[in-house]
């Protein structure tokens, strides 16, 4: 949320929670995005860190208006990194990359991500490095 406000966006969680984490509104034009936000502190490596993160699949598969957008943050090197991914880029990752780990039983994904010390983001083998630091639907207003 603190990330957003910097940028200079209204942001506020919701009273109940059914998914969204955070509401970001511009207010100059109205424009409204869902936010859901994965928080993992990782494991160290010798030379990457190994993130988890646990994504509920209908999250993930089923449009919705307006759009839903992830961030998976990660803290690394006493700073937080943000891997910052559109639901229908992300569902687009589980069903041509088989990105994940799917949970039938509990209707979740997971998902590992290793930080590489090379600047690599990798989740079942594909690289996310593009989407790191991604702030392109909120530039700074």
């Amino acid at each position: 949320m603190g990330e957003l406000c910097l940028r200079g966006y209204n942001v506020s969680m919701p009273e109940i929670d059914k998914g969204d984490d955070v509401f970001v509104v511009n207010d100059a034009t109205g424009a409204m995005w869902r936010l859901q936000v994965k928080t993992s502190l990782g494991r160290t490596q010798a030379t990457s860190r190994a993130y988890q993160f646990r994504v509920r699949e209908a999250s993930i598969q089923q449009a919705q208006t307006p759009e839903l957008h992830f961030a998976l943050v990660m803290r690394q090197n006493n700073s937080w990194r943000f891997l910052i991914l559109d639901r229908p880029v992300l569902r687009n990752y589980v069903r041509n990359s088989n990105v994940g780990t799917f949970d039938a039983v509990r209707g979740y994904r997971q998902l590992a991500v290793t930080l590489h010390d090379d600047g690599r983001a990798i989740c079942s083998g594909v690289d996310l490095q593009n989407h790191l630091e991604d702030w392109n639907t909120w530039p700074q207003l």
